[in-house]
């Protein structure tokens, strides 16, 4: 524990020592006062700003520290003009920086120059100090100054209308308090309800999905039905639901336009495999119903694969036949690549055409009357 107590040996007189100090013969300060008899007293000074010593051309940069000697060598008007001494700690020459109060600012006055960096006060966030005005001499502009006054009259008079008003109705609002006070005190009870009752909403949706901890009670309220809040939210979802089929058209738009753009038409390709099954079904069973005969050889069989024309010669039938199942096979290819790199077409679409029998048949028949006709 730090002792407080003091020793007064017995010949001291608090009278003529006046401390312990006085007594001892020394400063309170110690050291640093030891010239204090000069009017000097040694503080640690920092530089405000770079500067070129005298003495030995180097360069100090700001905010380097010194024991400076600390004196009062003038004033202005009533500000104390502080001057600060030191040694250079490169070449120990003396310098000297005084302050100016009438420029706010520091000068080198002994032993050094300040390094020039020119910086506007208003782009770095200081304070601007106009003084054209202290040290103007001109007389002043007496219209100026008129003009001035006018203008500070007309400001004061409506500003005055203003106040007025205001205290008029500051008055008619609270010339009874009573009445004043418990329609605030209302009001609260009205705001305090509604929060109870939301939050009480929440807390049985909480419960309701289990939701536990994990959502804030903040994030569950929902508005009581009928109020402004409730109104706002309809709003809002309407808008959201309006946007999200905005969104579902422009989807079906651009799947339109790239089903022109590659040529495929959905409606009628599922018509077309319709009919074909349905025509491949109604075969099936009318040959079902009639007698069985005989099948035919194979070079027959081959021979029937391969249409027939009675008007026209057999070059241009084969030709013809050729062509068409030449362009049957291209729109076949053509629909099976729009789907499989259709960024719209569901997965079943895409799985479908990989499944379908029919189609793969068409192809494998029409590669087949291909062949046969070049052949």
């Amino acid at each position: 524990m730090q002792g407080f107590n003091k020793y007064y040996p017995p010949d001291y007189d608090p009278d003529q020592h006046k401390s312990l100090n006085g007594y001892h013969g020394k400063h309170a300060l110690g050291k640093r006062a030891h010239k204090i008899d000069q009017g000097i007293l040694v503080v640690r000074f920092e530089l405000p700003f770079n500067i070129w010593c005298n003495h030995c051309s180097a360069h100090v940069g700001q905010g380097v520290r010194y024991n400076a000697e600390k004196k009062k060598v003038g004033n202005y008007y009533s500000t104390p003009i502080w001057s600060f001494r030191f040694n250079c700690h490169l070449c120990s020459g003396r310098i000297e920086i005084q302050t100016d109060p009438q420029n706010t600012r520091y000068v080198v006055t002994e032993g050094a120059k300040q390094k020039m960096e020119e910086w506007d006060p208003a782009e770095n966030g200081q304070m601007v100090i106009n003084n054209a005005a202290s040290t103007s001499t001109a007389p002043p502009d007496p219209f100026a100054s008129l003009e001035k006054t006018v203008t500070q009259k007309a400001a004061a008079l409506s500003e005055a209308q203003r106040l007025s008003a205001l205290r008029e109705q500051n008055d008619n609002h609270w010339s009874d308090p009573y009445a004043a006070s418990t329609a605030l005190r209302s009001s609260f009870r009205t705001a305090k309800k509604v929060r109870l009752e939301s939050e009480s909403r929440a807390e049985g949706t909480r419960g309701k999905f289990a939701l536990g901890e994990r959502i804030r009670t903040e994030d569950l309220r929902t508005p009581a039905r009928g109020s402004e809040e409730s109104e706002w939210e309809k709003r809002e979802w309407e808008k959201a639901k309006g946007e999200m089929e905005r969104a579902k058209e422009e989807e079906g738009r651009k799947r339109r336009k790239l089903e022109e753009q590659v040529g495929w038409q959905g409606g009628k390709a599922e018509s077309e495999s319709s009919r074909r099954r349905t025509s491949a079904g109604g075969s099936s069973r009318d040959a079902s119903r009639r007698p069985t005969k005989a099948l035919p050889s194979s070079s027959s069989a081959s021979r029937s694969l391969i249409p027939r024309s009675t008007s026209a010669p057999s070059s241009l039938s084969s030709r013809a036949t050729s062509s068409s199942a030449v362009k049957a096979l291209h729109s076949k290819l053509a629909l099976a690549s729009a789907i499989k790199n259709d960024p719209f077409a569901s997965p079943l679409a895409r799985g479908g055409l990989s499944r379908s029998g029919s189609s793969s048949s068409g192809l494998s028949a029409a590669v087949k009357v291909v062949k046969r006709s070049k052949e």
